[in-house]
């Protein structure tokens, strides 16, 4: 009996080892599985960063450096409330008194400003920019203190193709254009700020720069220009050159293209009055069946509209 017993005790035991030498079989191919899935270690060492040269970059958030006529403040990233990362100061003298130019630099703002330019004393202020929708597609804006603004724009702005405006302050607003579609490409309205001559006929404008005044930004428009460039695909005499709508002088000017080898060209010269007059009578007479424009009526009806949407 107690042979048995042993028998049965060592054959459980032997069962158990076979049990556990399966397990460990398993586990042998589970890890040699991972085993191949892991990354293989770097060829490179560890990366240190010593920390006296880590301070030395921007301690406790900025950092001053001066240089002959010059200084610059060095400022770690999204520490200013501004962007400001760095800020370059060019002076005349050497002694770092008279202030030639101020450069600054930005990062992770809004309006994708990366340069502001400032010249204390030409009133002058260069601000460059990323392109971004955000920004109007700005690229560069150009600004003297109560004189003139111009903007340059990116070329891929394709709602209206304008690439440049430039606005001389209480006096004149001119734009140019690329890639459109009517073939514009230059516009431009001459303006006067006092607006006590003013008639009902007169159109008027929103300026920016006179907001504040009594005339709460409101303006008289002068004239009005607009320039087209030649259509290979249509006869050049057929097809407009420039438009002038001289509302001071009450007069409005069309003149063609030139044809090739021609040094003359077609012009036509139109009293804003009756353009006027002309059209509120056939606006009149649209009720009646028997009525019909002729093609003054169109031409006049033609014009106004170009007038409206230079306005626009």
């Amino acid at each position: 009996m107690i042979q048995k017993q042993e028998k049965k005790k060592n054959d459980g035991e032997g069962d158990d080892d076979h049990q556990e030498e399966e397990e460990t079989d398993e586990n042998d191919g589970t890890k040699k599985e991972e085993d191949v899935l892991d990354m293989p270690p770097p060829w490179s060492p560890k990366l240190f960063v010593n920390k006296d040269k880590f301070l030395d970059l921007c301690p406790n958030g900025e950092k001053t450096v001066f240089y002959k006529k010059c200084k610059v403040d060095f400022y770690s990233e999204c520490s200013q409330v501004d962007g400001l990362v760095r800020r370059v100061i060019i002076y005349k003298d050497f002694k770092r008194l008279i202030v030639d130019e101020i450069r600054s630099y930005y990062k992770n703002r809004k309006d994708n400003l990366v340069l502001r330019r400032r010249f204390p004393y030409q009133f002058k202020l260069v601000e460059h920019y990323d392109s971004s929708a955000s920004s109007h597609y700005w690229k560069k804006i150009i600004q003297i203190d109560g004189r003139v603004r111009k903007i340059y724009f990116y070329h891929h702005r394709n709602k209206d193709g304008l690439i440049y405006r430039e606005e001389q302050i209480g006096r004149k607003t001119f734009e140019r254009y690329k890639g459109r579609e009517d073939k514009l490409v230059y516009r431009s309205v001459t303006f006067n700020p006092d607006i006590s001559d003013k008639k009902e006929k007169d159109l008027t404008l929103n300026d920016n720069h006179h907001v504040g005044n009594k005339n709460k930004g409101e303006a008289i428009i002068l004239k009005m220009t607009q320039k087209f460039t030649l259509d290979p695909n249509h006869k050049a005499e057929e097809q407009i050159r420039r438009t002038e709508f001289n509302l001071a002088k009450g007069r409005v000017y069309i003149y063609k293209h030139y044809n090739s080898g021609r040094i003359t060209t077609g012009s036509e010269t139109y009293i804003r009055d009756e353009l006027i007059g002309g059209d509120a009578k056939v606006g009149g007479d649209m009720n009646d069946k028997d009525a019909q424009e002729s093609q003054k009526a169109q031409t006049n009806k033609r014009i106004l509209e170009m007038e409206r949407r230079c306005h626009e």
